[in-house]
């Protein structure tokens, strides 16, 4: 995992709300030039949304995002 999907998970714990995080990931394009993009979900809602070249950076600016969404980055 990375530094951000790291902390947000961290963060959820603590607060014993880590059953309320969930991850949607769609790829689109041909597989030779693919675009992931990842929502970060809390309790059903979306709280950050990442574009990127594979799946990881993807998720990391979902999770990024979310944390500024929480009000934690």
């Amino acid at each position: 995992m990375t530094d951000s999907v790291t902390k947000l998970n961290n963060y959820l714990q603590r607060k014993q709300a880590s059953h309320t995080l969930s991850w949607a990931e769609n790829s689109t394009g041909p597989s030779h030039a693919i675009k992931w993009t990842v929502e970060c979900k809390v309790s059903g809602e979306v709280k950050g949304t990442g574009v990127a070249d594979s799946k990881a950076a993807a998720k990391e600016d979902a999770a990024k995002q979310a944390l500024k969404a929480l009000g934690i980055a």
